[in-house]
Parts: C-alpha cells; sequence; structure tokens
C-alpha cells in the first residue's frame, strides 16, 4: 500500500524552492559609498537667545540598486553626521555643540534638498537643555552612478 508521502515531501521542496527563489531574486542591494564634508553655518533663533552654529557635516551616500519585484525606482541611503557643530550664544556666550546622526531614504535625482532637525545642547548641561536646529542640504548626485558629488549646507530654525 501507498501512501502520500513521496508527494507530500516533493510538494515541500519546490514550495521551498520557490520561497528562496522569490527571495533571492527580489533582493535589493547597496553599492559603493561615498561621502563628501559639507560646511554649514548660520544662526538658530530662539528663546533664551539666538545661537551662531558653524562646523562641518559629514555625509554619505550609499546607492540602492532598483528592485525588480517592486519597480522602485533608483534611491539612496543618506547618513547625516552633525557632530561636528559647535555653537555660541549670541547674547551670553555660552557654547552649545551638536550631537546628532540622521539617515534618510531618498529617490535619486540628480539634485536633492533634504532638511534634518537636529539638537544643540549647551555645554555642560543635559538633554532636557537641547534646542532644535534646522540644517538644510541641497545635494547634487550623479544620475548613473548615484555618487554623492557635491553640496552645500544652511543652518536655520526649525518652523520659520
Amino acid at each position: 500500500m501507498k501512501t502520500g508521502r513521496p508527494l507530500l515531501a516533493r510538494g515541500a521542496w519546490c514550495l521551498l524552492v520557490a520561497i528562496l527563489g522569490g527571495l533571492l531574486g527580489a533582493t535589493t542591494t547597496a553599492l559603493a559609498n561615498s561621502s563628501v564634508a559639507i560646511p554649514l553655518s548660520g544662526t538658530v533663533d530662539g528663546s533664551p537667545e539666538s545661537v551662531a552654529v558653524s562646523g562641518l557635516a559629514h555625509v554619505t551616500s550609499s546607492l540602492v540598486k532598483r528592485d525588480r519585484k517592486f519597480n522602485h525606482p533608483p534611491r539612496v541611503v543618506l547618513n547625516f553626521d552633525l557632530r561636528n557643530l559647535s555653537g555660541t550664544g549670541l547674547s551670553t556666550g555660552e557654547r552649545y555643540s551638536g550631537r546628532s546622526r540622521d539617515e534618510v531614504i531618498r529617490e535619486l535625482v540628480a539634485s536633492d534638498v533634504v532638511e534634518i532637525t537636529f539638537p544643540l545642547l549647551p555645554k555642560g548641561k543635559g538633554f532636557t537643555a537641547a534646542r532644535a536646529g534646522l540644517a538644510s542640504f541641497t545635494l547634487t548626485f550623479n544620475p548613473d552612478t548615484g555618487a554623492l558629488t557635491g553640496g552645500s549646507a544652511t543652518v536655520g530654525t526649525p518652523g520659520s
């Protein structure tokens, strides 16, 4: 008497192969990174005082290949390192520092504007004394390779 086990085993094997084929065929992989250091400066207004901010932002871009399964356009993963920012209170001279890293995913275009909100911390005080700043980046890319080719940035006040 024959049982259905060989048929069931064959069916399970076919299902496993189909799942693995779908997973491997639909993967998106990141390509080589490119990065630039962008000088930025500006003033963050607000209470208790306005803060003049300057420093270097390190921006790294990773191209993500087109997803064949969902037909997404090419994208870039952008990493922003704003830990080299510093500021000085315009009325008291109090020192501030930036302590922020952020990551965003954007569609790959030749030129893009990205805004990142970041905290400004007074030296020697905790996170509860932090102020919010807004870094506005204009980034340029090589649309064929996804390489980050340059950029500029300014600092301002969120919501203004």
